[in-house]
Parts: structure tokens; C-alpha cells; sequence
């Protein structure tokens, strides 16, 4: 006797089952490999087939988002150790993500081969690759990946950027003006701008520094007394108090 049943397609096509959950992401850092499947996943069963297409799409839409960001931003939001002394984490070089997004004769085919993550740990990550600082143990902020990829949405392409309206730069110096610490107090026009693109690096610099002067209608001019040596180190706290907010908003 024939039997002429046919194979069952879950069995040719079986399910992957996500091992990382929404609440894994409550910590303040997560894994590499945590990220990318969460991103591809979203805490979701998917068929073994799918989960390939979107793993990869994973990689480009995480490299492409981190590639766009000011250099500041994307440092504050990745970390790792270097290959070069495992002892330590250390913000990941913004420049490096661009690099992750191509091959070499031997993998010609594989454009993310220097991303490399480990299917038994999805909290262990790696970038490793010639000509390239390498980096373990890569770690990624949860707020970002949560605000770029949210729970209930399976899109994975990061998002356009679009334009910056004037309200919205208006809103953001204003914030920038009452939050800045009393030692920083005024903020050079310099100074605004560095902030501002910080968060909105489309902000057209001569929006900022119009909106600086309404504030500032009248700066005075003249000798400026003795340079501040720890200035910029305040600025730069400021400013990443600044983009810590704006990543949890």
C-alpha cells in the first residue's frame, strides 16, 4: 500500500523559539547577541526559515541605525572589551560600525561576517575582523534597542529620518537652557549647537543659532576672564545626561 500522505511543513519548516524575553531587557545593558535577536524575533516563535531572513536584516538594520548616529551618541550606547586588554568595557569606536558592513575575499558573500555572536550565549558578542580594532563581550544599552524596536511591532528596517521641525529644536534648547548646570550657565552658541545635534544631529546649524540669539539677545562682548580648564568635562557630562534622558523618553 502507497501512503500518499504529505510531510507535515512545520517539520520541513520548524519553529524557532525566542530564548530572550521582553523582560530581559529591563537591565540597563544587554548583550549583543541579545539585541540582534530580539530584533529579528521580537519575543516571538518563527518559523526557522523566517529567522534567517530577518537575522540578517537584524545585523543591517542595528549596523545602519548606529552608522547614522553622531559619533557621541553611538559611543554612549555600545561598550565592549578590547581585544587588547580584556580587563575592561570601554565605549566602542562609532566609526568601527560602517567598517562591520563589509567582507574580504574568504566571505565574499557574508557583508556582516565581522558581527559574530554566539548561539549558545546570546549575551556574548563579538567584533572581530583585519585591519580593525576587535572587540568581546559587546554590550548595547536596552533603552535604545527598545526605542528603535519596539515590542509589539515585527518592522526591523531602521526608521527615516525626518525632517526637523523648528518647534521641535525651539523645545530642545529651551529644555538645554533650564536643565544646564548653574557653572555652565550661559551656553555659547558653540556650545548649543554641539548639544543640540548631540540629540538631533538633522538640526540645521543655522535654526540652532538663530533660536540661540532670541535667547541670548544680547551677549556681552569682550575679555572673557580666565579659560575654565574643566569646562568641557562639565559639558560633556552635561551632555550625556542630556542623551541618557532622551533615550528613555
Amino acid at each position: 500500500m502507497n501512503d500518499k500522505s504529505e510531510a507535515d511543513p512545520h517539520e520541513q519548516d520548524p519553529l524557532v523559539e525566542p530564548l530572550v524575553k521582553r523582560e530581559d531587557l529591563n537591565k540597563t545593558w544587554i548583550g549583543l547577541g541579545v539585541a540582534l535577536e530580539w530584533i529579528a524575533l521580537r519575543g516571538q516563535p518563527m518559523s526557522l526559515k523566517s529567522y534567517r531572513d530577518r537575522e540578517n536584516e537584524a545585523d543591517e538594520a542595528l549596523v545602519a541605525t548606529l552608522a547614522d548616529l553622531p559619533s557621541q551618541i553611538a559611543e554612549s550606547i555600545v561598550r565592549g572589551e578590547p581585544e587588547e586588554d580584556r580587563r575592561r568595557l570601554v565605549p566602542i569606536s562609532s566609526g568601527i560600525w560602517r567598517q562591520t558592513a563589509t567582507s574580504d575575499t574568504n566571505d565574499a558573500a557574508q557583508p556582516y561576517r565581522l558581527i559574530g555572536t554566539d548561539d549558545d550565549d546570546p549575551w556574548e558578542g563579538a567584533i572581530l575582523g583585519v585591519n580593525i580594532p576587535e572587540y568581546r563581550r559587546i554590550q548595547i544599552r536596552s533603552a535604545f534597542i527598545l526605542k528603535n524596536w519596539r515590542e509589539n511591532e515585527l518592522r526591523i528596517e531602521p526608521l527615516p529620518t525626518p525632517a526637523v521641525s523648528r518647534p521641535k529644536v525651539q523645545r530642545l534648547v529651551e529644555i538645554i537652557i533650564s536643565k544646564a548646570p548653574e557653572d555652565l550657565k550661559p551656553i555659547s552658541q558653540s556650545e548649543m549647537e554641539h548639544l543640540v545635534r548631540s540629540l538631533v544631529p538633522a538640526a540645521p546649524r543655522d535654526m540652532v543659532r538663530q533660536i540661540h540669539r532670541e535667547h541670548y539677545r544680547n551677549p556681552k562682548r569682550g575679555p572673557r576672564g580666565k579659560r575654565d580648564p574643566d569646562r568641557k568635562a562639565r559639558l560633556k557630562k552635561f551632555r550625556d545626561e542630556l542623551i541618557s534622558a532622551e533615550l528613555h523618553n
